[in-house]
């Protein structure tokens, strides 16, 4: 698992990254209601990640983190002098329990890219977005295609649908003046 928490002027947020020996890749980007420290953002993202993992009966947990605080904590080569880190360190200390094997260690920014990329993406104020975001690889430039390069199909009629029906017949129906004289 690899986490990151990032802090900014509009929020705070973390990114979580589940990988499964089998390959499979799950993300997660939460953004935090309450105001938080940057160091507590690393914290709240990877008790989030552990509580995920245990859920899933997790039993052997390998967690990567750029946050050098948080993995020396954790790994006592750091005290936790201030009051709140040694809160959340007691917490990642009694979850760390419930998995027959648990670790921590510090990586580089360079290797926690996409946990890092989710929580700053996490902490932006983006309240007009809804709550799920689709990204889809685009693998063309615009400008080298020849025509439509996908058909979208639809189950109902959508704002999309007097498009797709100009992409298709070369024609536009419009839908919102039927009747009316142009």
């Amino acid at each position: 698992m690899y986490t990151d928490g990032a802090c900014g002027p509009e929020g705070a947020g973390a990114g979580i990254v589940l990988k499964i020996p089998e390959g499979e890749e799950y993300n997660f980007a939460l953004r935090f209601s309450f105001p938080v420290t940057n160091n507590e953002a690393e914290y709240e993202a990877l008790l989030s990640g552990m509580r995920v993992e245990k859920y899933l009966k997790v039993k052997e947990l390998s967690v990567y983190v750029d946050s050098q605080l948080v993995a020396n904590q954790f790994n006592e080569i750091f005290e936790a002098h201030d009051e709140s880190m040694q809160k959340y360190l007691k917490l990642v200390q009694e979850l760390a329990v419930d998995f027959d094997l648990f670790q921590i260690m510090q990586v580089s920014r360079t290797l926690n890219k996409m946990a890092d990329a989710l929580s700053k993406l996490a902490a932006l104020t983006f309240s007009h977005f809804k709550k799920e975001i689709w990204v889809e690889e685009v693998k063309v430039k615009s400008i080298d295609t020849d025509g439509v390069s996908a058909t979208v199909e639809e189950d109902e009629p959508s704002w999309m649908t007097p498009i797709v029906e100009f992409l298709n017949t070369g024609t536009f129906a419009n839908r919102f003046n039927r009747g009316k004289k142009n």
